[in-house]
């Protein structure tokens, strides 16, 4: 068995309060554990696991997460690129003013932990930074871009950073299709995240990412 693990410390306002890990075993199942840390363990405990499990022509995706008193899992089913199953429990409740989930919609489609793997972490020899999906996450559908506005050389200065050499920028854009809530469209299509990326081995690996939000938001490599 081989695998590839990503493990990210995420720091806002110099404080570390969440880890992330992405795991990559056998191209047959990706995973991700998120947990929250030090200082917003203290008021806020967050605990998320996602796993995609890759079948010939199909997917199951779960991801389970747990916060204060609210636990949820939701599991979609793909075959075809196509969403054939989709289920949470609880049940989410019903919102009104929802951008409706039409059936196209649900074709030509992944899931979340799938789009992550082909968009940010499938890079080789050339940085390839021409790359969109569109996905389901069991309530959301929309769309991942990632692009690259320039190849200029990028120095982040940061002790938390491990690679020291100059790295390239692309962004992580976000668009909606479905099943938002109409007044938080605009909201959402604001939202990215610039991924620094540095060669090593002939591979190009994400050691930085960071977006703005009501704080700056940074991700570390370890």
């Amino acid at each position: 068995m081989s695998a590839k693990e990503y493990d990210y410390d995420v720091y806002g306002l110099n404080f570390r309060f969440m880890k992330i890990k992405f795991s990559n075993i056998n191209n047959s199942e990706f995973k991700t554990d998120i947990e929250s840390k030090s200082f917003l363990n203290f008021f806020y405990h967050f605990k998320g696991v996602g796993i995609t499990q890759n079948q010939p022509r199909g997917a199951t995706y779960n991801f389970a997460y747990e916060k204060k008193d609210k636990q949820r899992s939701t599991t979609v089913i793909f075959k075809d690129l196509t969403v054939i199953q989709n289920f949470s429990k609880p049940e989410r409740k019903k919102k009104n003013n929802i951008v409706p989930v039409a059936k196209k919609d649900l074709e030509n489609v992944v899931d979340p932990l799938t789009a992550i793997q082909q968009l940010i972490f499938e890079q080789s020899n050339k940085l390839n930074c021409n790359k969109k999906q569109k996905v389901f996450d069991g309530s959301n559908v929309f769309y991942l871009q990632l692009s690259q506005s320039d190849k200029d050389d990028y120095i982040i200065n940061s002790s938390k950073l491990i690679y020291k050499k100059p790295m390239q920028k692309c962004r992580l854009t976000y668009k909606v299709v479905s099943g938002h809530e109409v007044e938080d469209e605009e909201k959402l299509n604001k939202k990215y995240v610039d991924i620094f990326y540095g060669k090593q081995n002939k591979i190009f690996f994400p050691y930085f990412l960071t977006t703005k939000s009501t704080v700056t938001l940074e991700m570390f490599l370890k």
